[in-house]
């Protein structure tokens, strides 16, 4: 079976992406074919995401091909045609007005399209070319910019903050996020049995993520989800999938709340106040895009 018969059109193209796929293959059918017939096999390995991120690098990458030079055919892309193409991609405009597209933009795209070509030529394919034109000199470095972190000092005045907002939901998504070190996909994951007691401890489970595996990690004393979770399980199960950075008052409902003195109301209580009530920044925003500094006594894991 050729590569060109292996990848069906859609009657009807339903996406950007397929209306921009079916265009391109009336121009250059093999190469949209190879390019296709590729997205297809790297769904049997790879997350969604990832092929999506394949997808939006080569349709561009096709159409530069399509409409600035000669080449039909992956296998007649040459090491000129790349270096053509690393000037273009240069010069393409940035998010911010008068910007240029970013370094991590442009290595993450002729990596994306280096990994395509090399994974041609050692599956084999018919359409490779005869070696990989994008040499590891061609992808920019790594910028390493410094951290951004809250200090001691800011630090202190966020975590006090939280604890002080008025709305249970906010608190209780600023402290688990700053004491748990979770990302804000993982806490949305978090089962009705994420919370295990281990020897005199509490440990909570973190799902399946971006790293592909799930952990344990000990729970600050302060949020412990065991209680909560024991007597509610049924409502956490029926709202997983929700997320807390919506308006949706339920994701409020699957989080624990804080123990002792300064409790929250219970999770039934949990609901968002009146549209006269001005709305305070999201915390899961201003908690993950700073690291608290690990000396802070505030935001230290343990005491």
């Amino acid at each position: 079976m050729t590569a060109l018969a292996a990848v069906p059109e859609p009657a009807t193209p339903s996406t950007q992406a397929d209306r921009d796929w079916a265009e391109l293959s009336a121009t250059a059918p093999q190469l949209t074919s190879t390019m296709r017939r590729y997205l297809i096999q790297l769904g049997t390995f790879l997350a969604p995401r990832s092929v999506d991120v394949a997808d939006s690098t080569l349709r561009p990458f096709a159409r530069w091909l399509t409409t600035t030079t000669d080449v039909r055919v992956v296998a007649g892309i040459e090491r000129h045609h790349i270096e053509d193409y690393k000037v273009w991609l240069a010069a393409r405009p940035g998010a911010r007005p008068g910007t240029t597209l970013a370094k991590n933009t442009q290595r993450q795209r002729l990596r994306t399209i280096r990994i395509f070509l090399e994974r041609l030529i050692e599956w084999d394919w018919p359409d490779a070319p005869g070696r990989n034109p994008i040499l590891h000199g061609d992808i920019p470095p790594r910028p390493e910019p410094l951290p951004k972190f809250l200090n001691d000092q800011d630090a202190a005045k966020f975590m006090a903050a939280a604890r002080a907002h008025p709305l249970p939901r906010y608190r209780l998504v600023a402290e688990m996020l700053a004491r748990t070190g979770m990302r804000v996909s993982e806490l949305c994951d978090l089962t009705a049995d994420a919370v295990t007691r281990i020897g005199d401890a509490h440990w909570l489970r973190i799902p399946v993520g971006k790293l592909r595996n799930d952990r344990f990690i000990p729970l600050h004393p302060d949020l412990t989800l065991a209680d909560w979770t024991a007597t509610n399980a049924n409502h956490i199960r029926s709202t997983t999938g929700s997320s807390p950075t919506t308006t949706n008052p339920r994701p409020a409902h699957r989080l624990p709340h804080r123990r002792g003195p300064s409790a929250a109301p219970p999770a039934s209580t949990c609901t968002p106040t009146s549209s006269a009530t001005p709305s305070p920044p999201k915390p899961s925003t201003a908690a993950c895009a700073s690291k608290p500094s690990p000396r802070s006594s505030a935001t230290a894991p343990w005491r």
